[in-house]
């Protein structure tokens, strides 16, 4: 988030101090574990060898060094990381430069549980999204970086209005991203979203079951589009409200 997005709507507390337990995708405090640490840069080397110059054609290649090169990256010192590791850093410096500097909504409100001593519970382990981040692209690496290259280009104006929505809990910026990326990208749609919340839609339901009110906190894109959590629990029969 960005400073200027703070204090979040109030819907956000309330819900919160409603809620008997707060549910997040992962645990974010593994990430502090020395375990998943080394998990993690096992994972985002390229196997066998391999380098970015035996994975990418030449174009591609000179486009992701040209981009690195902007931010002062020398493209030979990430030489040996997947494609998808590589662009990570680079949209996470691009977000940043746009202000997006603050914690997120999940670490603000996993923080404010943690103070209180709130339950917590997660839908998927730490090493399941470190496994999805690290294989997007996998396969398809060329196309993966010209889209994420693409998508970097509007990035600030996207996520501009996209936050702008959802504070008054509007999702249109939102449905046409996830309707381009299912349209355009159809494995990346069903690695990132599809595939993840049909995982997740089984242990949201045991929540509900249980009958206590719950606070679920993931990313955006999870809730809307063809593929949504939203749309998924109303088919099922669940009856879905805004909060107001």
């Amino acid at each position: 988030m960005r400073s200027g997005d703070f204090p979040l709507p109030k819907e956000f507390d309330r819900a919160f101090s409603q809620s008997s337990m707060l549910v997040l995708e992962a645990d974010i405090e593994q990430l502090a574990d020395e375990n998943i640490a080394q998990y993690l840069v096992t994972r985002m080397i390229l196997p066998d060898g391999k380098t970015l110059v035996s994975i990418l054609d030449s174009d591609t290649y000179e486009m992701l060094k040209e981009k690195c090169e902007e931010y002062g990256i020398p493209i030979d010192s990430v030489s040996q990381l997947k494609p998808s590791m590589i662009m990570t850093i680079l949209t996470m410096l691009e977000i940043q430069k746009s202000g997006f500097v603050q914690q997120g909504v999940d670490i603000y409100y996993f923080n404010k549980a943690k103070k209180v001593k709130k339950p917590r519970g997660f839908l998927e382990t730490i090493e399941a999204q470190i496994d999805m981040l690290v294989t997007m692209g996998d396969g398809y690496e060329n196309d993966y970086v010209k889209y994420s290259l693409y998508d970097m280009d509007s990035m600030e104006n996207e996520f501009t209005d996209i936050v702008s929505e959802w504070r008054k809990g509007g999702a249109s910026s939102t449905e046409r991203a996830i309707l381009e990326m299912k349209s355009q990208w159809p494995v990346l749609y069903k690695t990132i979203l599809a595939d993840r919340n049909a995982a997740w839609l089984p242990h949201i339901n045991e929540y509900l079951a249980a009958g206590s009110p719950v606070l679920v906190i993931v990313g955006l894109a999870h809730l809307h589009g063809p593929d949504g959590l939203l749309k998924q629990l109303a088919d099922s029969g669940c009856t879905v409200e805004q909060f107001r």
